[in-house]
């Protein structure tokens, strides 16, 4: 077996020559290999870290975390879809435009937080819209999942379109907020399938909504409740959770960390784990710290 990688085409797979610019095939700009494996940001109250994956030859999620000066937290996670052009920019697109629009709804106490949200996807949708892509390529419309979060003064709202998830850690328990939207749970909501016979579908994990010029016109689930204790607001793509997909799995996996583990510590750490257990798909965390109120 030879050890020499073949290069490809992002965009059509087909294989690539030693200096290609442009791929014979479909006709797509040939990119650079990325060579930033992880990228990290370390805000104290909150954190975030995204990795390539041990798979795939570059990183499509995209995160947007910022910490205002009162405390206030906008946090963004964007998964670019695999069967998409330019999956990677629809990601960082849409978590710029929704992150932009969320930290200045933060600067305004009369915004509320599900409104904000709504605003937010929408600005998400707006800008993916408008992401470049050739239509040789014969792959989707460049489009990403999203995942994004507001925290204020003990307000938390979050909002999903895909199957990029939120969940809320305190007292040693973990709850998932979000609810996916793939076919195996809109089965399981429907009543057709339990959860065990839809997961044993090949079609389980494909999602049924999305950000893009060709997603279904559905507006984004939005979960919002004032906290009253202290805890951890845990944003990730599946990249981690197809290594933890109960909220069981996921309670261990943060029990076996240090007590007093930083925000930053627990991001790494749940990267990690999927690293070492596969890293089949690139990883994201952003772990975000809440005081009780």
């Amino acid at each position: 077996m030879s050890d020499v990688a073949v290069m490809r085409c992002a965009a059509c797979q087909a294989a690539l020559g030693e200096g290609d610019r442009f791929c014979e095939q479909c006709g797509a700009r040939v990119e650079e290999e990325d060579s930033s494996d992880r990228n990290e940001v370390d805000l104290i109250v909150a954190a975030a870290v995204s990795d390539r994956g041990r798979v795939h030859r570059r990183n499509e999620d995209a995160f947007h975390l910022e910490v205002l000066e009162n405390g206030a937290v906008s946090a963004v996670v964007c998964d670019g879809i695999s069967t998409a052009s330019s999956g990677d920019v629809a990601a960082s697109t849409a978590a710029r435009a929704a992150g932009t629009v969320l930290i200045q709804a933060l600067r305004d106490p009369h915004r509320d937080g599900s409104d904000a949200i709504a605003d937010a996807v929408e600005a998400a949708q707006d800008s993916v819209e408008q992401v470049r892509w050739t239509q040789r390529t014969g792959r989707g419309l460049p489009s990403c999942t999203l995942v994004a979060a507001w925290c204020r003064e003990g307000e938390i709202a979050v909002g999903w379109v895909g199957d990029s998830r939120a969940y809320w850690v305190a007292a040693g328990k973990v709850q998932q907020l979000t609810v996916d939207d793939s076919w195996a749970t809109e089965q399981v909501e429907d009543g057709a399938l339990t959860l065990e016979q839809a997961l044993q579908d090949s079609r389980a994990h494909t999602i049924t909504n999305w950000v893009g010029a060709d997603a279904p016109e559905r507006a984004p689930r939005i979960t919002q409740f004032r906290h009253q204790a202290t805890g951890r607001l845990l944003l990730c793509t599946d990249g981690l959770w197809n290594y933890a997909a109960t909220t069981a799995e996921l309670a261990d996996l943060i029990a076996a960390l240090p007590p007093g583990a930083s925000a930053a510590g627990m991001a790494r750490a749940l990267t990690d784990v999927a690293v070492l257990r596969g890293g089949r798909d690139n990883i994201t965390v952003v772990v975000i710290d809440v005081d009780a109120t």
